[in-house]
């Protein structure tokens, strides 16, 4: 074989290399995958109705010793949620609620 008819050989081996690695990456799905839930668990556990917030943010402030206050009867629905995950946040157990003999050491 003469130089050009091997020159040309690699020049063809190459082409071809290169469209099957491009046929071959454009047939693989390299996107990640990941589970989607429909919902977050957060919002599985908030009531949807104005009733059910009300209901759950009289809980949360039955566990705080509250009472809900005068004229709650205007608030929007939007403002009791707001309310209810408020006192949710209030009421969250610190970490010496927790575990009282735990130490932090800070060094």
């Amino acid at each position: 074989m003469t130089g050009t008819k091997v020159w040309a050989l690699g020049v063809v081996a190459f082409l071809v290399g290169a469209g099957a690695m491009f046929a071959v990456t454009a047939v693989v799905d390299d996107d990640p995958k990941m589970t989607v839930r429909s919902e977050s668990a957060a919002k599985a556990d908030m009531p949807e109705t104005r009733e059910g917030l009300i209901a759950a943010w009289s809980a949360e402030l039955e566990k705080a010793g509250k009472e809900k206050p005068d004229g709650w009867e205007m608030l929007t629905t939007g403002e009791i949620r707001d309310r209810y995950l408020s006192q949710i946040f209030i009421n969250a157990p610190d970490a010496e609620d927790i575990d009282p003999d735990m130490v932090v050491r800070r060094d």
